[in-house]
């Protein structure tokens, strides 16, 4: 602990006809007990960090994200805020990314209100679908081409598919390497009714069903509307395309 000596104190007691070791002993005292009282009536700084890095951890988390880590950028030694008589409040905006850069508001709800800012880096580890091996422009996706990684995140998703499920049966718009990371962009339904291609139509109501032959006019997804010709008739209709290969008129 380091003593300052200050000279208004010594003044101040010695004011009074105390003697000189009186003085002396009167100042060391107060010049001792002058910062605890300084230390009692400041918020700890730590007491700041750790909400602001519950705040941050507890988000992450809330959007599903595991082994969640966070950094909190050090605060100034010199910081000065007035003792918080209620627990500490914590807010960050919603526009605000989840992982990466934060800015976390940790405030003081009581008598002698304060709001800080502190910056807080957020990152998280999650098991995260990649390719087996490398596959091509058209290709369908099976389980078997996907294997999992444990990878570090830092960022936004940026359209990072975490799911096997969303990726299994899907087509890729572009050739991957293995270990790529699969993206939203890099998929798309693949077609299960070409042009030219004989289908059933299938159409109901009242309990009643129909089924009538017909051919496809346009390529399809599942789920996809599709126009047909009825060979019976003729006549274009138009459904909607089945995960079977069939088309649904209403």
């Amino acid at each position: 602990m380091t003593i300052f000596w200050r000279w208004p104190i010594w003044r101040t007691l010695c004011s009074g006809g105390l003697s000189l070791p009186l003085c002396l002993a009167g100042s060391l005292l107060l010049s001792l007990l002058a910062p605890l009282a300084v230390a009692g009536d400041t918020q700890p700084l730590d007491s700041i960090v750790a909400a602001a890095t519950e705040a941050s951890e507890a988000r992450a988390m809330a959007h599903g994200y595991d082994n969640v880590a966070v950094q909190v950028r050090p605060l100034d030694a010199r910081l000065r805020l007035p003792a918080c008589d209620e627990p500490l409040s914590s807010s960050i905006s919603a526009a605000t990314q989840v992982l990466g850069s934060v800015s976390v508001g940790i405030g003081c709800p009581g008598e002698r209100a304060w709001t800080i800012y502190v910056r807080t880096k957020v990152t998280a580890q999650q098991s995260i679908p990649v390719l087996a091996r490398p596959l091509g422009r058209g290709a369908v996706i099976g389980e078997d081409d996907l294997k999992f990684i444990n990878q570090p995140l830092n960022s936004g998703a940026n359209g990072m598919i975490t799911d096997p499920g969303r990726i299994v049966g899907m087509q890729l718009t572009r050739a991957l390497d293995a270990g790529a990371i699969v993206r939203v962009k890099h998929l798309k339904k693949p077609k299960i009714i070409k042009r030219g291609q004989l289908v059933t139509l299938y159409s109901g109501a009242n309990g009643l069903e129909v089924r009538i032959q017909g051919k496809a006019l346009s390529d399809a997804a599942s789920g996809e509307r599709v126009a047909v010709s009825n060979l019976s008739s003729g006549k274009r209709v138009e459904g909607i395309a089945q995960a079977d290969g069939t088309v649904t008129v209403h």
